[in-house]
């Protein structure tokens, strides 16, 4: 097993990576829209009808919503994480949990936080990467607020609930 990048050289390729979506496709690297545009689409092919919908039929009026720049993007952090994995042979198939919590309550308690985060994602117009690192770039106030509040959060929370890891290896 290979050792991790450096933070500051992942960084680095972060900003370099980010500066080169916003000269090539006119856009950051935010990507949520990836998800609201395949679930418009997945609804559009089981009823034709949500083509009128007010909300996701945007989506659709290119003809086909999974043609676009955000798509495109997180098919290519899924083949690129992948690759990286098999790279670093850090491909391992588990369920990690706190030593007092059953996969299943594990499992739950993901699936149940990944909804409160896509509720809040399209609530917030856009996800935690378009927040912090598009909004961050373009020197916006309010990305640097955001980004700001989700740190001194998740400090907060690592804090309240590291009693409930203690024996994790």
């Amino acid at each position: 097993m290979k050792k991790y990048i450096n933070p500051i050289g992942a960084g680095v390729i972060l900003g370099i990576a980010l500066f080169i979506s916003f000269i090539i496709a006119g856009q950051g690297m935010g990507a949520s829209g990836a998800f609201a545009r395949a679930t418009a689409q997945i609804a559009y092919t089981i009823d034709p009808d949500f083509a009128n919908n007010a909300y996701a039929g945007k989506y659709l009026k290119s003809g086909n919503a999974l043609i676009n720049w955000t798509v495109i993007e997180v098919i290519g952090i899924f083949i690129g994480g992948f690759i990286s994995a098999l790279i670093a042979k850090r491909i391992k198939p588990e369920i990690t949990r706190a030593p007092n919590y059953s996969k299943t309550k594990r499992l739950i308690f993901a699936f149940l936080g990944g909804v409160l985060v896509a509720i809040g994602t399209r609530l917030a117009r856009g996800c935690t990467s378009g927040q912090a690192l598009d909004g961050a770039a373009a020197m916006s106030v309010g990305a640097w607020i955001f980004m700001l509040a989700a740190f001194g959060a998740g400090f907060l929370v690592a804090f309240l609930f590291k009693n409930q890891w203690k024996g994790f290896k």
